[in-house]
């Protein structure tokens, strides 16, 4: 009886000690394992930023970042514009016509790539949206004394007529030095206001 005893005393050991290595070679595998994953990503991390950086075998094309990303029209404007309806709107700035407006799909393909062509790289001053969904309410064009040049007139007459084939509202305001927020936001509104009501007569 007593050697029965000692030998599952014996085997109890064994198996604790047993038990008790593999527990400290897991721990110290696990420990290894996170290690080699934080090098890893550090690693990672420093490549992608390397990449980033200006090769010496760059073309020899030289530019420059502009003063601002608006003029100082449209700062004033955009500030006024966002003061008056920033509350009812998300007011997005220099946004592609073709992120607004598409050609028809049920055009000929050369006929839609054509459409595509003319407002592919134009875009409008600022445009209108639900601030949930992104829906587009709008668009605002700023006329300032460029828009007297024959070429920007020529512009302006093809987006006003993309905008009425598409049943798009595009406001336009004439551009000045002070705005009022009030003004502005009844000057936009009244406009919306009329285009629903012309569009349902």
């Amino acid at each position: 009886m007593g050697f029965a005893m000692e030998w599952i005393v014996m085997c109890a050991l064994v198996l604790v000690c047993a038990l008790f290595i593999k527990f400290v070679t897991e721990s110290k595998s696990r420990k290894t394992e996170k290690q080699a994953y934080r090098e890893a990503n550090t690693k990672k991390l420093r490549l992608e930023l390397s990449a980033k950086l200006p090769l010496t075998n760059t073309p020899a094309t030289h530019y420059r970042v502009n003063p601002s990303f608006l003029s100082k029209d449209e700062q004033a404007f955009y500030k006024a514009l966002q003061r008056g309806l920033g509350n009812q709107f998300l007011v997005l700035l220099k946004v592609r016509v073709c992120d607004v407006l598409q050609p028809q799909q049920s055009l000929a393909k050369s006929t839609w790539q054509s459409a595509f062509n003319c407002i592919k790289s134009k875009h409008f001053d600022f445009v209108l949206c639900c601030p949930n969904q992104f829906e587009i309410i709008a668009a605002i064009e700023l006329d300032n004394s460029s828009h007297s040049r024959a070429t920007r007139q020529k512009r302006d007459k093809f987006l006003n007529s993309a905008c009425d084939s598409a049943h798009f509202p595009l406001v336009r305001i004439t551009a000045r030095q002070i705005y009022a927020a009030q003004e502005i936001k009844a000057a936009v509104l009244g406009a919306l206001r009329a285009y629903s009501f012309n569009k349902a007569a």
